[in-house]
């Protein structure tokens, strides 16, 4: 099932997110171009999540939108005050913006929480951007002072995220194999004991106690698989 959210308007709301938590300095000189940008990755992201079959919800697509939209946000604002020329801007975000999607895809694929799923993104992305960095400086694109500047800066850890400071991933529910699997092996059991034992007196007691707790894990798995959604 296909994961699918209004992406543009999601994309548009955190751009005026951005908006109001741009700081001074990029707004003086790179408002327009700055939030033309978060706008369009976050809209490129909600996209391919919005479409991505592996995604469980919408609200799982908008998190991790929303995390690449964030990321976006602390990492263009290090290349604006970084000495690494405008035209390699896109191109180091795009390399960013591919790793938290596969890092944001790998989490969702391996049922990790809130917090490490997180600190998997923040580690891959800070690796491919002092990666991007280092190939710019080996093949002589930028200076080694630039290159140590701009893995200096670091807008996440100095300026406290406004843009998206309250991501929230959607509660995973709990795997109810375990209890299945009980309640088939209590099931096989009493068959078994029926089919072996049909005219002991006991058996009325056992069938009656099995039907009832049958009957409540029925009730349980069902109501919680309907409301936990």
């Amino acid at each position: 099932m296909v994961a699918a959210f209004d992406y543009k308007s999601f994309a548009k709301d955190l751009t005026k997110q951005a908006e109001k938590s741009i700081p001074e300095d990029i707004a003086l000189e790179h408002k327009k171009e700055f939030l033309d940008r978060i706008y369009n990755f976050t809209y490129i992201a909600g996209e391919a999540f919005s479409q991505d079959e592996t995604i469980e919800s919408s609200e799982t697509a908008k998190t991790l939108t929303q995390i690449i939209s964030e990321w976006t946000f602390h990492k263009y604002i290090d290349l604006l005050r970084s000495d690494i020329p405008a035209m390699y801007h896109e191109s180091i975000l795009q390399k960013l913006a591919y790793v938290a999607f596969e890092m944001g895809k790998e989490s969702e694929f391996s049922k990790l929480t809130q917090e490490q799923m997180l600190a998997l993104v923040e580690v891959h992305v800070k690796k491919a951007f002092e990666k991007a960095c280092k190939k710019l400086l080996d093949n002589g694109q930028i200076t080694a002072s630039a290159y140590e500047r701009a893995l200096n800066l670091s807008n996440i850890d100095e300026y406290s995220s406004k843009l998206c400071h309250n991501i929230k991933v959607p509660p995973r529910r709990k795997s109810t194999f375990k209890y299945t699997l009980t309640a088939l092996i209590l099931g096989l059991f009493t068959l078994i004991a029926n089919y072996l034992l049909p005219e002991a007196l006991g058996m009325i007691i056992v069938n009656t106690v099995m039907l009832v707790l049958l009957s409540m894990y029925v009730g349980f798995y069902v109501g919680a698989n309907r409301y936990s959604k």
